[in-house]
């Protein structure tokens, strides 16, 4: 029998003033296999909803308390005896008695225990939690205060999800609870089960390792492996004589991220005594992280299955400040909003947690890479957990381990960088206690779980020798827009690296996401409700960055305020990703990772989708600018001396054009329009031929006489006469323009099955599509430049009887 423990109950055990609660009463929970605190109360109708308005002040009383949960279980007669219990995650410091029985002490939530038990008919399971809040700050007080960025200092010395403690998008929230508890009482449980592999030279030969462990120590009569491949074909069965079986796959088919290849995933069941015991998904594949010296300093790309492979990626934070509310359909609709967004790679952050295991399956199948932190984050972490973490290590890795789509871990995030900050030595073990264990303990444990997957010491890193800021080497947080010296967006292309895992612009998420959480009276720009989600505290680094870029209006309405800021951060995240994939054609920026992709809690954050997975502009920004088929330009200025004799020189505006795609003839279109909007240029390049996987140049130093400042560019791809993708290049900062000179006669026709078509008399920036109270829908594309003669076509999700009457619309002119 393996069964998940439901059915529980709760209570306080210590005393708070502003506790609602009879101290020592049991209150029933909902019939959940995993618990936190905060959401069982909010069930029980005990707590307001932290989300809403300020609620978040008035349930800071939870952390500081302690709590204990009891689960009353039965047993069948057959049953009784010997037995084991699984604990996925503790959060955190917990005791846990069976029947009156010590059996575990936790200070781990990240650590998975096994804990061999005896059962009888009737049980009671009590997990009493000490507050995580108050024994970290207990430990602070004996071993000293470290340095942290966000968050109650005491966090270093508590193996939680860090971002508990508060960060500069999300409330604090320090909860307790667990994961799943399974009661095991088969005698042919399998602990684990693991597929380890080699690949020949050729990649066409699969070299296995197959390994099993069971729970208890007698070893089944009988077991069997089945292995199907992608195809749900059985290609073979094997019948293993010992814990360790070799096997070989010929002519293997290769998993390849999306947009490069299929993503072929090989079932392996084990049967134990006739009965299928477990099953896992393999794909196969060979990640190389390529560091070479070259002319820029040294290269940070990937090669999978050895071809070299730009990333375009986003940051992933906990998707719930309580993660036990997230279900498996909501880690779909996340992940079908990252593969319509474009993106290849995400970033599962250092200061959330270990994701379930439902991300990395569906990262899996439809072939999503993941850049695995570990989970410590912009603090200086004590020696005392090192013990604790050890554990926490391998743990992790033999959950993870078989998942094809993890191409690098990462030690941390920011700690090389904070430590720096106060001007700790990072390569010495005193100073910096965390190297022993993202220099050792960490790469050791990779090199025995599974070293097939680079590892890297943290995010952002260099090497020994240079700073984690370091363009040239590692990856690199590029944060001097926004933070650090506050620089333009337009000069990105000074501060590309050679992997840029973190740059962001913060933005508003729609006003129908803030209504479900804010009060409606306090629906205005400058409302304190308004400004308690603003955890950045950058209203006014916001605004200097609206009006540095964007006419300022004499009256601005909420909704048009939360436009602008969404435009703000579509152009400046838009313009990253075009630069620095430009980058690739030498390898110069070999991925591009966007702060960040979602919320934990309803927040003005740096997200491209809001907490109700409502996409802001700059998730379709990015979508355009990553796609597969694609022309950009960068326009720059070169000075010509006109006389050499004389120190006389001409200013000429040129451009580079590139383009992505795989095309025999192409041919590519260039318009100059004035700053009233009216044509008065163009010009075609004719019979361009464009490789898979390259930035294939159409143009260098291409320099005209009548483009000036003021000139808006607009680009288009035609094949056999027809557009097929665009982009357009505008006078920055865009507040330059007279924009009231750019009036417009916009036209919507509606063509049948969800699609309309939107047609434009003058361009347009920033053309932003909506209906009025609703959000359940997905435009295919959204924030787009328009110009005259090249109609778009637009299809919006779950609108096949569309009305266009309904669809409101905005765009910079109009505001």
């Amino acid at each position: 029998m393996a069964v998940d423990l439901t059915n529980w109950q709760f209570r306080q055990i210590s005393n708070h003033i502003k506790s609602p609660l009879i101290s020592n009463q049991w209150y029933d929970t909902k019939n959940f296999s995993s618990h936190q605190i905060h959401v069982d109360l909010l069930y029980a109708n005990i707590i307001p909803d932290p989300f809403i308005d300020d609620n978040e002040i008035h349930v800071q009383w939870i952390g500081e308390l302690d709590w204990q949960y009891r689960c009353i279980f039965d047993v069948p007669g057959t049953s009784i005896g010997n037995a084991s219990l699984i604990f996925e995650g503790i959060d955190t410091f917990a005791d846990i008695q069976l029947n009156n029985k010590t059996i575990l002490t936790t200070e781990n939530y990240f650590q998975k225990h096994i804990i061999p038990i005896t059962v009888n008919s009737h049980n009671e399971l009590i997990i009493t939690f000490n507050s995580s809040l108050k024994v970290g700050q207990e430990l602070e007080q004996e071993y000293g205060k470290l340095q942290v960025w966000n968050g109650d200092s005491s966090r270093v010395y508590v193996r939680k999800p860090q971002f508990q403690y508060g960060w500069d998008w999300g409330p604090t929230l320090n909860t307790c609870g667990f994961e799943s508890i399974k009661l095991i009482t088969e005698k042919d449980h399998v602990n684990d089960f693991f597929i380890r592999y080699n690949l020949n030279q050729e990649m066409n030969i699969a070299e296995l390792s197959i390994e099993i462990d069971f729970l208890f120590d007698d070893y089944p009569e009988s077991l069997e492996i089945k292995i199907k491949d992608d195809a749900d074909v059985v290609i073979d069965s094997i019948v293993p004589t010992s814990s360790i079986t070799n096997y070989n796959i010929s002519n293997v088919k290769l998993w390849y991220p999306r947009n490069q290849g299929e993503q072929p995933l090989y079932t392996f069941s084990l049967f134990v005594n006739g009965m299928c015991k477990t099953t896992l998904k393999v794909g196969f594949r060979k990640i190389e992280l390529v560091q070479l010296n070259d002319k820029y300093g040294k290269s940070f790309y990937f090669k999978i299955n050895n071809i070299p492979t730009q990333i375009f990626g986003t940051n992933w934070i906990p998707a719930h400040s309580f993660q036990s509310q997230l279900t498996d359909l909501e880690y779909q609709q996340w992940i079908n909003l990252i593969v319509n967004g474009g993106y290849n790679l995400i970033r599962i952050w250092g200061g959330g947690q270990y994701e379930k295991d439902i991300l990395y399956s569906l990262c899996d199948e439809v072939g999503i890479l993941i850049w695995q932190d570990f989970m410590f984050a912009c603090g200086i972490y004590p020696q005392t957990i090192i013990e604790s973490v050890t554990q926490e290590v391998e743990d992790q890795l033999i959950r993870l381990r078989q998942h094809c789509s993890i191409v690098i871990y990462a030690g941390n995030n920011e700690d090389y960088q904070i430590a720096e900050s106060i001007n700790l030595d990072t390569n010495n073990f005193t100073q910096f206690p965390a190297k022993h264990i993202y220099e050792h303990i960490i790469p050791a444990k990779i090199n025995k779980l599974c070293n097939l997957t680079p590892y890297h010491y943290g995010s952002p890193y260099s090497d020994h020798s240079h700073k984690s800021s370091n363009p040239t080497i590692g990856d690199l947080h590029q944060w001097n827009v926004w933070h650090g010296t506050h620089e333009p967006y337009q000069n990105w292309p000074q501060l590309s690296g050679r992997f840029v895992s973190e740059f962001g612009m913060l933005s508003y998420p729609s006003l129908n996401t803030l209504a479900k959480y804010i009060n409606e009276s306090q629906l205005s720009i400058n409302s304190t409700l308004l400004n308690f989600h603003t955890k950045a505290a950058g209203k006014e680094q916001l605004n200097n960055y609206l009006w540095n870029n964007f006419p300022k209006p004499k009256s601005l309405e909420i909704s048009h305020y939360i436009y602008l800021t969404q435009l703000l951060q579509s152009e400046a995240m838009s313009l990253a990703y075009r630069y620095w994939r430009q980058n690739w054609k030498d390898y110069k920026t070999g991925g591009i990772i966007m702060w960040q992709l979602n919320d934990c809690w309803p927040s003005i954050s740096w997200s491209s989708i809001d907490f109700l997975k409502v996409p802001k502009l700059a998730y379709y920004g990015v979508k355009r600018e990553i796609s597969q088929i694609g022309i950009a330009c960068r326009r720059f200025q070169i000075k010509q001396q006109t006389y050499k004799q004389q120190n006389v020189f001409e200013v000429k505006q040129c451009l580079d054009i590139w383009g992505v795609g795989e095309f025999s003839k192409i041919d590519v279109e260039i318009e100059f329009y004035n700053e009233h909007g009216e044509l008065y240029f163009s010009k075609s390049i004719n019979s361009c031929v464009f490789l898979k996987n390259k930035v294939n140049m159409v143009a260098e130093k291409l320099c005209f006489d009548n483009l000036n400042d003021n000139s808006i560019i607009y680009l288009k791809l035609i094949q056999n006469g027809r557009t097929i993708a665009q982009s357009s290049d505008w006078p920055q900062p865009l507040k330059k323009l007279s924009w009231n000179q750019m009036a417009t006669n916009i036209t919507l026709e509606y063509l049948g099955e969800g699609n309309f078509q939107v047609s434009t008399t003058k361009p347009v920036k920033g053309l932003e599509f909506y209906f009025d109270s609703i959000d359940n829908y997905l435009f295919d594309d959204n924030g787009i430049d328009l110009f005259p003669n090249d109609p778009q076509i637009i299809h919006v999700n779950g609108f096949d009887n569309l009305d266009v009457s309904k669809i409101r619309y905005r765009h910079l002119v109009s505001i």
